[in-house]
């Protein structure tokens, strides 16, 4: 049996998924903390011994927080500071170090590190502090950016420190809001993770805990504190993944009635399509996210054949949106889509490539290492299945760098039928 458990506010909505495909629904109340709602909701699914819980997933999209008392220090490295402060990237109020270095494309220095600078002003950083810390060219070549991290192990007063190169993408702007927005949720994340982790193991110790992600698939829970990020806007590709399963879509377009508006997307190989940024806040962040748009008219005249259409509890069908054979959700699409989601993981960077046969090692070699995690998660081998494997050229410059993007994903079994047979 699996269970997937939308977390909000004021509620914990759930799923659980049998394998002869009967479904239960479970809606629990939160006044004030979730580690006594929780028992509550997991106490209703007694089991079988042959109908065990041997998997929950989360989705916490709503519920991860942002630190707003901890101070927050950005470390830019670059061969130099610039030439007014208007070019910098915006990042608040939030005091910047600059300290020499950075590497090019192809991960060569760009101008020493300068570690008796940084070390000088570090000292200076409040105990305690966010420090986030960005190199030019960390994606290539991480080497400036550990340097600093190693020097601010040598600081008196506890730090949170994030570097930019844990997220990919070639933008120095983009890497840098991506590590301060994960680092501003990491202890919010890590409390989540502690409270999700006792309560659900006292009920259910046999039970694999996951967590969703912004591309429509899940991780094991325990990596929820290291990158919290990539679960933070979960909750959109996950609720459509729960209106693809719902209606039985596996490859195709999805128009999904929501509370705040219809949005279009496509299933291709049974997981959303994806997109390797996601704006927030009119910003971009580097984790890879389900694409997913506003359905207008425009941009649905034509489509052949045309896309299904699923409106979610409490959502009204827009009058612009033929609603002619839509099917109305009587579950909560979130909870399913986190029951129904894939494990799933990503081989991103920049290598050298600069021939045929290069290429195809480096691609054989990503593909092993998402192979592997995978199993690692818990995944049956035979289950795994690369749903995307291509190399993208980076720049122009430079012909042999190469940038590698797999994408893995494992399902489980879930039993036929979803949404025929429903207990509550």
């Amino acid at each position: 049996m699996r269970i997937g458990i939308g977390v909000y506010d004021d509620r914990l909505s759930a799923v659980g998924l049998h394998l002869d495909g009967r479904r239960t629904d479970v809606v629990v109340p939160i006044s004030s903390g979730i580690e006594a709602p929780l028992d509550r909701l997991l106490a209703r699914f007694p089991t079988s011994p042959g109908d065990a819980v041997d998997s929950i997933a989360f989705d916490l999209s709503t519920v991860l927080r942002r630190a707003g008392d901890a101070p927050l220090t950005v470390v830019r490295i670059a061969p130099r500071p610039p030439v007014e402060r208007t070019d910098e990237p915006h990042v608040g109020t939030a005091p910047i170090l600059h300290v020499r270095g950075g590497h090019t494309t192809l991960g060569d220095e760009l101008a020493p590190f300068d570690a008796r600078g940084f070390r000088t002003a570090a000292a200076g950083i409040p105990g305690g502090s966010r420090v986030v810390i960005t190199s030019v060219g960390s994606f290539a070549n991480p080497a400036h950016e550990l340097a600093a991290g190693e020097i601010l192990l040598e600081h008196g007063g506890p730090l949170s420190v994030t570097f930019s190169h844990s997220f990919d993408s070639n933008s120095f702007a983009t890497r840098e809001r991506t590590a301060e927005l994960n680092s501003a949720m990491s202890a919010d994340a890590e409390a989540l993770t502690t409270s999700l982790s006792l309560i659900s193991g006292r009920r259910f110790p046999g039970a694999r805990l996951s967590v969703t992600r912004n591309d429509g698939g899940r991780v094991p829970l325990s990596r929820l504190a290291a990158a919290p990020v990539h679960s933070a806007l979960s909750g959109p590709a996950i609720e459509f993944v729960g209106g693809a399963s719902f209606c039985g879509l596996t490859e195709g377009d999805l128009i999904l009635a929501t509370a705040s508006g219809p949005i279009l997307g496509t299933m291709r190989d049974e997981v959303p399509a994806v997109v390797p940024q996601l704006r927030w806040n009119g910003a971009r962040l580097a984790t890879q996210a389900a694409h997913l748009v506003p359905a207008t008219r425009i941009l649905l005249h034509g489509r052949v054949p045309a896309p299904r259409l699923v409106a979610a509890v409490g959502a009204e069908l827009d009058e612009g949106l033929d609603d002619h054979g839509a099917v109305g959700a009587d579950t909560d699409l979130r909870a399913l889509g986190a029951a129904v989601a894939p494990l799933s993981d990503w081989a991103l960077g920049v290598v050298r490539a600069g021939n045929a046969t290069e290429m195809a090692h480096e691609l054989r070699a990503a593909e092993a290492r998402v192979h592997a995690r995978l199993v690692a998660f818990g995944a049956l081998p035979s289950m795994v299945r690369i749903v995307e494997s291509r190399l993208v050229a980076t720049t122009y410059e430079h012909a042999r760098v190469v940038s590698v993007r797999v994408h893995g994903v494992a399902a489980e079994p879930t039993g036929e039928g979803a949404h025929d047979a429903v207990e509550r």
